[in-house]
């Protein structure tokens, strides 16, 4: 092939190849714009989803209200108030005007639990709140105050329940056995107690139980690795070092433990006939009688 032909197939392979590169860009191109319309198909979509969503609870809202929260029907003639020893119904009643829920008041305007939790956190007193409706127009509304079980030191008002929480009251206090710390207590109303003071708050729960009976007048928390009871008897105060399996933990078998070494030390305190008024219960099974 002359040299002149050669050149010139050569240019037109070359015009060719960039024709079919120019080919499959418009053809990329036309792909890519074909794409776009399934994207926006998907976001529509999703929009209109969200504008439906919106659209149907706010007619649920609707609905809701005026099925409930506007229905005469609902509007609260009586409120059944279970009272606590400190909160009275007096007192109960006006906190609930205080807060909107009173005679008139529809009984889907406020939230149940909502009013509960309010209740319980401006009323430390109170252990637990029930507030229930009862349709078509009536409210009930029940109180568990807290109950001390120990005075803490011998001094002041504070109290603690069984649950450890630390609170204030002022008529009772000498009815209560005390627990005696190093010092002036510490503890502010609203606290919760640990350490050794929780083993203390476990020795006067069990002590109710019927299968212990002993009476127990106070409980001294000063030493590390024992309680000191001070148990009331026919013959008068007598004191106890008292430890126990897993002491302070609460567990079942910390409680069975627990039980068995107060009947036992009932036991041996009413028949001691020595005089001697402390007893040692911090070994398992046993119960010495020691000289102070």
């Amino acid at each position: 092939m002359p040299k002149s032909s050669r050149k010139h197939a050569i240019r037109n392979q070359y015009r060719k190849s960039q024709g079919n590169v120019r080919l499959q860009a418009r053809g990329g191109k036309k792909r890519r714009r074909q794409e776009h319309p399934l994207w926006a198909g998907v976001l529509l979509a999703v929009v209109a989803l969200i504008v439906a969503g919106a659209v149907l609870y706010a007619g649920v809202l609707l609905v809701g209200s005026a099925l409930f929260s506007e229905n005469p029907r609902f509007e609260i003639s009586e409120i059944d108030v279970q009272p606590g020893s400190i909160k009275t119904e007096t007192m109960i009643l006006e906190y609930l005007q205080y807060v909107g829920v009173a005679p008139g008041a529809n009984l889907f305007s406020f939230q149940i639990r909502e009013l509960a939790d309010l209740y319980l956190e401006r009323n430390p007193l109170v252990r637990a709140v029930q507030v229930e409706r009862i349709l078509p127009d009536k409210l009930s509304f029940a109180v568990w105050e807290r109950e001390p079980l120990a005075r803490l030191g011998q001094r002041g008002t504070l109290v603690v329940d069984r649950e450890g929480f630390v609170f204030r009251i002022r008529q009772g206090l000498h009815r209560l056995p005390v627990i005696i710390e190093q010092g002036d207590t510490a503890w502010s109303p609203g606290e919760t107690v640990f350490g050794m003071l929780s083993a203390a708050l476990e020795v006067l729960d069990v002590s109710d139980d019927p299968r212990v009976g002993l009476r127990i007048m106070g409980v001294d928390v000063r030493h590390p690795e024992y309680l000191l009871i001070h148990v009331l008897t026919a013959d008068g105060i007598k004191e106890a070092r008292l430890s126990w399996l897993d002491m302070g933990e609460n567990t079942d078998v910390s409680r069975h433990d627990l039980v068995q070494r107060l009947r036992r030390l009932r036991q041996v305190a009413q028949q001691d006939r020595s005089g001697r008024t402390l007893f040692d219960a911090t070994i398992p099974g046993r119960i010495f009688v020691r000289d102070e």
